[in-house]
């Protein structure tokens, strides 16, 4: 007797249209895009976070720097890892860079933090100076000159 010839598929096995996986696909990548800015926020708030109090480091590392020497630092370097450890002397911390200048023959200084990559690492920049106040810019750069924090600033506290 000779056999018939049988199909290769197999009648009743369901799977998937082509419109179906393009339909997955698509919501599939709606929601890894949400939980991608998501990411991004958490990490400018998380880096954020961090710069103030590394500012405040900073600020307490001046005033004894300036105790033992008589003026305030010149810039980061001079403070060095013995007052501030933690890397804070390399001027890079958090995705943020700091740039520490003194003015009147050291009698002030002024400490600002920007993002290195703007909109990705942080979205606004800070300052600090002798009066122990962190200000906020709604900016991604600006400049100090080590006599006072550049105006338009908001004070934070806490």
């Amino acid at each position: 007797m000779k056999k018939k010839h049988q199909s290769k598929t197999k009648i009743g096995l369901s799977g998937f249209t082509l419109i179906e996986l393009i339909i997955v696909i698509a919501i599939i990548g709606i929601v890894a895009a949400i939980a991608a800015t998501s990411a991004l926020a958490t990490r400018v708030q998380a880096n954020e976070g961090a710069v103030k109090g590394s500012l405040k480091t900073i600020q307490s590392a001046s005033v004894s720097y300036r105790g033992a020497q008589g003026a305030y630092p010149a810039n980061l370097t001079a403070l060095g890892a013995s007052y501030l450890g933690g890397g804070l002397e390399t001027g890079i911390k958090s995705g943020y860079n700091f740039t520490l200048a003194s003015g009147n023959q050291g009698e002030t200084f002024t400490c600002t933090a920007a993002p290195r990559s703007a909109n990705y690492t942080g979205v606004r920049s800070y300052c600090t100076d002798v009066y122990n106040v962190i200000y906020m810019y709604n900016t991604a750069t600006i400049s100090a000159d080590g006599t006072a924090c550049p105006p338009n600033g908001t004070p934070l506290t806490g």
